[in-house]
């Protein structure tokens, strides 16, 4: 099995991209480049994986789709994160390219006294461009038109089912290759 890897500067690259996040979620919709790449891991953008270097920890749980033994083990070495068996019991839950969605309200969707103890979607996309929705709410200084190619089919009409049970529900993360954009609940989304 091969080790890969992780951050060549572990803590301030995790800082960086932790401040990335940060900036993604404050501003929904609105791209924002990746400050720093690890090398690609087998099975996942180098983006992912650099979101899961900055995010998961021991504590943290969570749900990988079919990937190589070698990556799995590279991401536990680095992080401690603990592999979910199912994506109900994760607090993270990535979605390579092409893999369908897991249904929205069957994941971890927080309580009325912690909110905060909901799931997080990684998904990766192939691209941001083309406007498919307009976004508003918290974060957002104006209506915002955005597009994403690669998402889960009916991704938007699932993430407005999402948004109906704010301020329950679960937050995404959409992953292009050098960039992401914030999707919390918070987000009303109308397509067209």
């Amino acid at each position: 099995m091969t080790m890969h890897s992780a951050f060549a500067h572990p803590v301030d690259d995790a800082q960086q991209t932790f401040r990335a996040v940060l900036s993604a979620m404050a501003e929904p919709l609105l791209p924002r480049a990746l400050p720093v790449l690890p090398p690609a891991l087998p099975g996942l953008k180098a983006s992912a994986a650099a979101l899961l270097y900055t995010l998961a920890d021991q504590d943290a749980r969570v749900w990988l789709p079919a990937l190589p033994d070698d990556t799995i083990a590279s991401l536990r070495f680095y992080t401690g994160m603990r592999v979910a068996e199912l994506p109900e019991e994760a607090d993270f839950i990535v979605i390579t390219t092409g893999m369908p969605l897991p249904d929205l309200m069957s994941l971890k969707a927080g309580s009325a006294e912690y909110p905060d103890r909901s799931a997080t979607l990684l998904i990766e996309v192939d691209g941001f461009g083309a406007d498919q929705v307009e976004g508003s709410g918290p974060g957002f200084a104006a209506p915002r038109r955005f597009g994403a190619a690669g998402l889960p089919k009916d991704f938007w009409r699932e993430w407005q089912r999402n948004h109906a049970r704010f301020p329950l529900g679960v937050d995404a993360m959409l992953i292009a290759d050098t960039h992401i954009a914030g999707l919390p609940r918070s987000a009303r989304i109308r397509e067209g």
